[in-house]
Order: C-alpha cells, then structure tokens, then sequence
C-alpha cells in the first residue's frame, strides 16, 4: 500500500476520521500548510509545545507590564526591535515556568494576589475603594485590566515557590564565606552615598523652568510638590541616601559629580527629565568581616541558587520546544533570559500608571 491513506469502510469509522481531519488540518488549507511547512499562521507570535500566542496576545501582557512595572516601548527602530522579541521571549519563558509550577502543583489562591495587590495600590495610591477604583481607571488608560495585573502577581508568587523547590538544599561553609570576604573586600564596603532630591517633568522646557525657579529663590521642596511628576513630590523630591549604582547611568554621572548643596541638571532618562539636588555626601566606609559575614553568606547562597536554577531553566526552555514568527525570534532563543526571570528580580513597580 505505500504511503497511502486507507479510507475506513464504516460510517462511524469515517466520521471520526473526519473530526481527527479538521482537527489537524486546522479547519482549512492554512492549517494543512502551517502543519506542513512547519511556519507559524499569520498573526501567531510564537509557539510553546501546542499552546499558540498571537500577537494580540504579546502586546496586551506588554501592556500590563507598563502599567505594572514602567516598562516602556522604545521610540529608536532598533531598540524597539529588541524589546518586542525580548518580550516574546520573556511570554514564552513565562509560559515555560507556569507549566512547571503546574507540573509541581503549585497554586496561588485569588485572596493571597488580591491582598498583594490591595497593599501594592495602598502603597503607591492610598488606602480606601477610591483608591482602588482610581488604581483601576488608571490600568484601562494603559490598556490592561485589573485581572491581568492580578495574573502577573500570581505568576510571579508562584515562580518564587517554584524557585524554592528548585534550588532547596543549596548550602554555604564558613570557608567559603572567609575566602569570599578575601576577595571581594572592596566592594563589600559601604561605597560613597549621597542623600539626593530630584524633580522629574515631562520636558527640557519645563526642566530649564524648574532651575530658573530654584535659582531665583524658590525652595527644592516647594517646586518638587509644585511641578514633579514623581510620587517623591509630596516629600520635596527627597529619594533618600544612595550610591551611584542605584541610578540610572544617564543620572549618576551628574549627580555624584556636583558639589554638597548645589543643584545639576536637566538630565533625561526614560522617565522623563530631571532636575536634582545633593544634600549630603557620605564618605565611603569600609567592609569588617563580622559586620558583613552574614549578608555574605546570604549572598553565596544566592549565587549557588542561580547558577542551578540558571541549568535547570536553560533545560525547560530547549525541552518545551519554542517555536518564534521571524519578527519574534530572540538573538538566543534557548538562553535563559536575564534577571527577570529570577523570583525578587522583577523589575520594581514604578508607581500607579497614568
């Protein structure tokens, strides 16, 4: 007989033949040549195992996570380039982990997310329903909804879970610690902070305005509650005590460069432009090994836990059989993706979208 197709002689037999027929051929000639050629329907992104994401898809999780996290679509051709296959990538991994968490019955409860997000909105907004409800408005002016962002957080409870299991029975010797605190001294000291204020408006116009402003007399404070765009506006624009590797590489040049007491800027970066203030300098102090041994310890752990967590992933990702459209397809599509993968290394939320 070859490779020929024997029809079933049955009514029964031919109508399930029928069913198995549209099933795998997808309902018309497009399914028959996507299941043949192996290349994606138009308007599929990417493919995990059977599961397809459409483009629709990709652009509405991006969405939530600018409404979430402040993460924003680039304007340059390139940069916008990487983020949508860098954002695919991350979906498919997602997708990846949830299987897993499946697979090892982790499950998180809606009122374990819920509370997470009540005490997200009642930190970044306020306490009461009309903070919710303000919180909720502001997620529809993004293009998300409140249950997307409620699947994001479960996602990521679920991925800590899973860390966990993971990488249990990692440990740390005293040994280790000491010949760690040997070789990396230097940078287990406390680095040189500086106590900052900053004002954030939407453009350089307004920025040149704000330094006209505070050089013609006005207070950091009074302009920040003014004009700032920041949720520091109600503390003057104070962001506290940091190092330079807290911040943006656009805005540490700048502001560990000015003196104590002075005011630098406009610097732009991806939130907008800003105009900034030192308050103090802290001078640098170095590392004392009983001060430092347990953070160390913590630190080692952490490492070991990556790096099996890093090989476990990197095997999920080639066994889960991925599957990109041209325009998705990451420059390593096998790699494990960077720290936002890592439970705790998400990127932090940036405040109540507007």
């Amino acid at each position: 007989m070859g490779g020929r197709l024997r029809v079933p002689r049955t009514k029964r037999a031919r109508a399930l033949l029928a069913v198995v027929l549209v099933l795998l051929l997808g309902g018309g000639t497009a399914g028959y040549f996507w299941w043949k050629s192996g290349e994606l329907p138009d308007g599929v992104a990417f493919r995990v195992g059977d599961k397809m994401v459409t483009v629709d898809d990709v652009n509405k999780e991006m969405d939530t996570l600018r409404a979430l996290y402040g993460v924003q679509r680039p304007t340059d051709a390139n940069a916008l380039d990487r983020y949508w296959r860098d954002g695919a990538k991350a979906q498919a991994v997602s997708i990846v982990l949830d299987d897993a968490a499946r697979a090892q019955n982790i499950t998180i409860a809606d009122k374990t997310a819920r509370d997470v997000l009540s005490r997200y909105i009642a930190q970044q907004i306020g306490e009461g329903p009309s903070a919710r409800d303000e919180f909720v408005r502001a997620l529809g002016n993004a293009g998300t909804s409140e249950q997307a962002v409620l699947t994001e957080i479960k996602r990521q409870l679920a991925l800590n879970q899973l860390f966990d299991q993971v990488t249990a029975g990692q440990t740390v010797t005293d040994e280790e610690v000491r010949q760690a605190f040997d070789q990396r001294r230097a940078q287990l000291g406390t680095p040189e902070r500086r106590h900052l204020r900053n004002i954030v408006v939407r453009t350089k116009e307004e920025a040149d305005q704000v330094l006209a402003d505070i050089r013609g007399g006005s207070t950091f404070e009074d302009v920040a509650a003014r004009t700032s765009l920041d949720s520091t506006r109600t503390a003057g624009g104070d962001l506290g005590e940091l190092s330079s590797d807290q911040l943006d590489e656009s805005y540490r040049g700048p502001a560990f460069s000015a003196r104590p007491g002075t005011v630098f800027g406009p610097v732009q970066n991806e939130h907008g432009w800003n105009v900034g203030k030192v308050e103090q300098v802290l001078p640098p102090i170095p590392a004392e090994f009983e001060q430092v041994k347990g953070r160390l310890k913590d630190t080692l752990l952490l490492e070991k836990s990556l790096r099996v967590w890093r090989d476990w992933l990197a095997e999920q990702i080639k066994r889960a059989d991925v599957q990109y459209a041209d325009r998705y397809l990451p420059a390593d599509p096998d790699a494990p993706p960077g720290d936002d993968s890592i439970p705790g290394n998400a990127p932090a939320p940036a405040g109540p979208p507007r």
